[in-house]
């Protein structure tokens, strides 16, 4: 006769009791709440520029047109974005006008006013996207697999299948542990449009996108969407906003638009 296999009870519980605690852990982790703080980079004033701007600007609050998509944020494992405006430390319109005002007063291209009944002109906004996107791979799956297939077939070995089937199970949860590659971009989007504020006439507009990307390692379980946020959203809103205010300057220096210059 074959020789009795060992009491598998004793493992049972061991693996059972760890399951429970990282799946705690784990759900806790995700229902964390937190607060994404946007620092904003900032730069030197460049020399280029004026010194004293022959013109005033206002610069109007951008008009929130986000998806509903991304204010609420969405998915899970496969594919994120994140995070939601419930998360942001301030609404999304007044960290983008901040981030487009700051750079507007290091480059000196205008002076920029509080009252709009003191500009020349009024620079209006509208915030099509901000968010962050994070894809995980098929390949990423192969890691949970694996770690499945190599404890089930150490509890077969020790015990018996079923055993195996359950702790391969074990296994496999504990592989969405294991750091695995996520393509990971934040994107930003605006509009802005430039007006004469005698008139309210249209004299400029442009469309500018802005994006950070980078391939990261994170468990299939990891949310650490705070700390991937504050990374990333600063440096693609950056972008956009490099992309805005080079045009602006162009466009004012090619086109002559100072006030005072115009009666001359």
């Amino acid at each position: 006769m074959d020789a009795p296999r060992r009491e598998a009870a004793p493992l049972q519980r061991l693996f059972l009791t760890i399951l429970i605690a990282l799946t705690v852990l784990n759900v806790a982790g995700c229902g964390n709440d937190y607060r994404v703080r946007f620092l904003y980079p900032r730069e030197g004033a460049s020399n280029t520029f004026n010194e004293n701007p022959p013109y005033s600007l206002f610069v109007s609050e951008p008009e929130d047109l986000r998806s509903s998509a991304e204010r609420r944020g969405r998915g899970f494992f496969q594919t994120l974005h994140f995070p939601s405006d419930e998360k942001l430390d301030r609404p999304a319109s007044q960290i983008v006008r901040r981030a487009l005002m700051q750079d507007l007063l290091q480059t000196r291209m205008a002076s920029l006013v509080q009252n709009p009944a003191n500009a020349d002109y009024v620079l209006s906004s509208q915030l099509l996207s901000m968010t962050t996107k994070l894809s995980r791979p098929a390949s990423a799956w192969i890691y949970p697999l694996a770690t499945g297939v190599a404890a089930g077939a150490i509890g077969y070995l020790d015990v018996d299948t079923s055993h195996g089937i359950k702790l391969g199970l074990v296994g496999a949860f504990l592989g969405t542990f294991l750091p695995a590659p996520a393509k990971t971009e934040a994107m930003v989007e605006v509009r802005l449009e430039l007006r004469d504020r005698e008139t309210n006439e249209l004299v400029w507009s442009t469309n500018c996108f802005g994006s950070h990307r980078r391939m990261i390692r994170l468990g299939l379980t990891a949310r650490e969407d705070k700390r991937i946020a504050e990374d990333f959203l600063p440096k693609a809103l950056k972008k956009a906003n490099a992309c805005a205010v080079g045009q602006l300057y162009a466009h004012l220096q090619e086109n002559r638009l100072q006030k005072p210059m115009d009666g001359r």
